[in-house]
């Protein structure tokens, strides 16, 4: 009786301290996390060309209630509204109306969804391996150059909260109790505000969630028609409900075709290509070291590989999640190539590499002696090699990539959006005109601003990717009556917008970094 009595306090101190060891883990990925996400959040990266824009539809909604872009001769129904949805632009413009305006404050808000993505992903990662293993697929992902989880988790796009949706969506839907019917509405309402949260996520969300259904009726056979119907009409509806209020009622002001028309460009323009170049860049990225030390490609094959246990409950759900995977996989390699439109696979595919790794070395624990005997020479096994290759790969996905994150944190940015628009709220009226491309000065001063149109940016894109028309030469900001100042940035520079000879008339009258400020020269 003693001895069983003396038994039981040290199991559970045992357990306690598994459990201490986890807890401690946990806290020092979200230390790190915490670190890369918000040290020196307000300057690096640089405000820029898309966040500007995006943020335009916040600051106007907060300040004038209209949810649109705006531009000096005014509302703008389309371009930033369509792409990153209401979940990203509703709590900015709540920080908005709370505390002002201020792109660090909006920052904290994707802040916010990248640990919630985070530890989503965590989550999902536990239905497949365990604590350790979805814990190191969170490390990759953190660390990988191939989804720069860091830096998208500190600008407002919509990679990151859309990410956060679908992965809590996938954990929910993957649970072995969710078979009734309040868990596949709730699944299918956070896949749902994936859709809605990056458009492009509809693309590869609803047809991968049909083709699971299609998986099940034809080689697994387990999970019943309710289980993928459910989630899949809840999907559907939130994204085309949140397409029509885009088309009929914030566009409404305009032509439907015109809306149809640009709404079409702002998903087949970039995706459903069939151009090898963008193909080549797409595939080059994919197999290329930043992803995983080139690890993806296997990871997907061995995906497949799992996905074939057709009697097996866990067959099933690897081959849903690399169902996503390969859908994605399959619009990224048909865009333009661009390595955000990867985010997505990228990200889930963190847990079939671990999971890759994990069987190659049978889960055992790391094999010291093992180690000695290979550095003397002695005979090895094939897990013991493959424990080598797991180092090597750590050391290339994981401390390089944080040595990275960490001096880019330390490094870049310098503040010169802030500092002009101090300059510009000291020494430019607030009604003078002001051409630019620069989308993040309408978000840091309340001047008057005119930007190209939406149209331009994909004359701009087609020129950089297609070899097409220069945009220069389809967009004349004179058009549109001669502005008081110009401002070249790093945008407009990039896409040559503004070529030196149409800014003969213009003095140079102020540079803070990339931004140059020209004035109109006064009459003679």
């Amino acid at each position: 009786m003693a001895a069983s009595q003396s038994f039981v306090p040290t199991e559970v101190s045992a357990l306690s301290q598994k459990q201490a060891v986890r807890l401690a883990s946990l806290v020092i990925v979200a230390a790190l996390a915490a670190f890369l996400f918000l040290y020196r959040l307000n300057v690096y990266p640089e405000p820029w060309y898309d966040e500007g824009s995006h943020l335009h539809v916040a600051k106007n909604y907060a300040l004038n209630g209209i949810y649109a872009d705006y531009s000096s001769e005014g509302i703008r129904y389309y371009g930033p509204a369509v792409g990153v949805g209401p979940t990203v632009m509703l709590p900015v413009a709540t920080l908005f109306n709370l505390f002002g305006v201020s792109i660090p404050l909006a920052r904290l808000a994707i802040v916010v969804y990248g640990f919630v993505a985070l530890a989503a992903l965590y989550g999902l990662g536990r239905r497949f391996m365990g604590h350790w293993p979805a814990l190191t697929a969170v490390t990759l992902v953190l660390l990988s150059p191939g989804s720069d989880f860091p830096y998208n988790s500190r600008t407002v796009l919509g990679e990151v909260p859309g990410m956060a949706f679908l992965a809590a969506g996938l954990w929910l839907w993957l649970r072995p109790e969710t078979r009734r019917l309040p868990g596949l509405v709730g699944a299918g309402v956070l896949l749902g505000l994936a859709c809605i949260t990056k458009n492009q996520f509809a693309l590869f969300i609803l047809p991968a969630m049909l083709l699971a259904w299609i998986s099940d009726l034809v080689w697994y056979r387990r999970r019943g028609w309710l289980y993928f119907v459910v989630p899949g009409l809840i999907a559907g509806a939130l994204f085309f409900a949140w397409t029509a209020i885009v088309l009929f009622v914030l566009g409404g002001q305009g032509n439907l075709a015109d809306n149809l028309a640009t709404l079409r460009w702002a998903t087949s323009g970039a995706f459903f290509r069939l151009d090898m170049a963008g193909m080549e860049r797409a595939i080059s990225f994919l197999m290329g070291g930043g992803v995983y030390s080139a690890m993806f490609i296997p990871a997907l094959l061995y995906g497949l590989f799992l996905s074939l246990r057709r009697g097996s409950e866990e067959g099933q759900r690897y081959g849903i999640l690399t169902l996503f995977i390969l859908v994605a996989t399959g619009l990224f390699v048909t865009s333009l190539g661009w390595a955000r439109y990867a985010f997505a696979p990228v990200v889930l595919s963190s847990i079939l590499v671990v999971q890759m790794f994990m069987d190659l070395i049978g889960g055992r624990r790391f094999d010291w002696q093992g180690i000695q005997r290979l550095a003397r020479g002695e005979t090895t096994t094939p897990a013991l090699i493959a424990l080598v290759l797991l180092c090597g790969v750590a050391v290339n996905a994981g401390l390089l990539p944080l040595y990275a994150r960490v001096h880019a944190a330390f490094q870049h940015g310098n503040g010169d959006a802030y500092t002009l628009a101090e300059y510009l709220n000291a020494n430019v009226p607030r009604d003078a005109l002001i051409e630019t491309w620069e989308q993040e000065l309408g978000v840091l001063t309340d001047h008057t601003y005119h930007y190209p149109p939406q149209v331009v940016l994909a004359y701009a894109v087609a020129e950089t990717w297609e070899g097409a028309a220069p945009a220069r030469d389809l967009y004349d900001f004179r058009d549109y009556g001669p502005p008081d100042y110009v401002i070249t940035g790093p945008f407009g520079v990039y896409t040559i917008i503004y070529p030196t000879e149409r800014l003969a008339d213009y003095d140079l009258i102020h540079t803070v970094g990339a931004y140059n400020v020209y004035r109109r020269k006064a009459a003679e």
